[in-house]
């Protein structure tokens, strides 16, 4: 759908800029919840809130440059990178020690990723190496906010959270385009349509995905969170096919079951662990 609403003669960053709009007005709406229980003390607490808001802003704007200058097996891959990235902080803050099978499911998730969306099939293209750049810049963001979220759900809700993402997620759309005015473009007629199809991808793209991150990373940490969250691209598959008639073809079969193996497996390791039983 975000292929279609820039068809109509939108850039990515219009796009974002209308969803973030629409979470944060919607967020807004549990303003009287915000402060009822827990709030940020400090500026660690609320550097540590802020910083998870740009990095989103960080993702959205690393992943335009990335869409824009190569493939999108490119960026659909290598955003994947953020789990081993999570992983190995994990392990790095001794919140966890390194497990033979928690790693061998992140390899297969990222085998899998590699396998269903061809990216070797791109390198030959002369803007490749910038769209690995930048999308490896948005993967890196990405794993911050899965790093930090965590950290500061002891002291925010997941309403608050959210508001807070949402809205600086707006106002960076805002600096970077008006930084940028070429990436706003003149809809004309397409105005209407445009804003319907940018608000159900606001519905769908930044509020469902935001308070879901938000409620759930507090409660499964940022590794465990961040291999579930990988879920996506089956389903991104799924609907392709479905929505888009994408051929299915029996590589990106075994790379979406690779996938989820991955995700099985490390849930399993991740039982093991929670029960105090030896792993591998």
């Amino acid at each position: 759908m975000i292929k279609y609403a820039i068809g109509l003669g939108a850039s990515f960053m219009q796009v974002l800029l209308v969803e973030v709009s629409f979470a944060f007005v919607f967020f807004a709406f549990f303003g009287s919840k915000f402060f009822k229980e827990n709030q940020p003390q400090g500026f660690v607490q609320w550097f540590r809130l802020i910083l998870i808001g740009l990095a989103t802003i960080g993702v959205g704007y690393f992943l335009f440059l990335s869409y824009s200058l190569g493939p999108v097996a490119i960026p659909a891959t290598l955003m994947f990178l953020y789990l081993p990235i999570v992983y190995g902080f994990s392990i790095f803050t001794k919140n966890q020690r390194l497990s033979l099978i928690k790693s061998f499911a992140i390899l297969s998730v990222l085998l899998g990723a590699i396998l269903t969306t061809q990216i070797f099939s791109t390198f030959h293209q002369s803007s490749a190496l910038a769209s690995v750049i930048a999308a490896s810049c948005a993967s890196m963001c990405y794993a911050l906010v899965f790093i930090l979220t965590p950290s500061v759900g002891a002291y925010t809700s997941a309403e608050f959270r959210s508001f807070t993402v949402s809205g600086i997620g707006l106002i960076g759309c805002i600096l970077i385009i008006q930084s940028a005015p070429s990436l706003w473009y003149d809809l004309g007629e397409n105005a209407a349509e445009f804003y319907i199809f940018a608000v159900l991808l606001g519905v769908v793209g930044q509020v469902l995905p935001v308070i879901s991150l938000m409620k759930g990373l507090p409660l499964t940490g940022s590794s465990l969170g961040g291999v579930v969250a990988s879920i996506e691209l089956p389903i991104a598959v799924l609907s392709a096919l479905v929505l888009l008639g994408e051929a299915l073809t029996v590589v990106k079969i075994f790379g979406v079951l690779l996938v989820l193996l991955g995700i099985v497996i490390y849930n399993f390791a991740e039982k093991l662990r929670l029960g105090r039983q030896p792993l591998l």
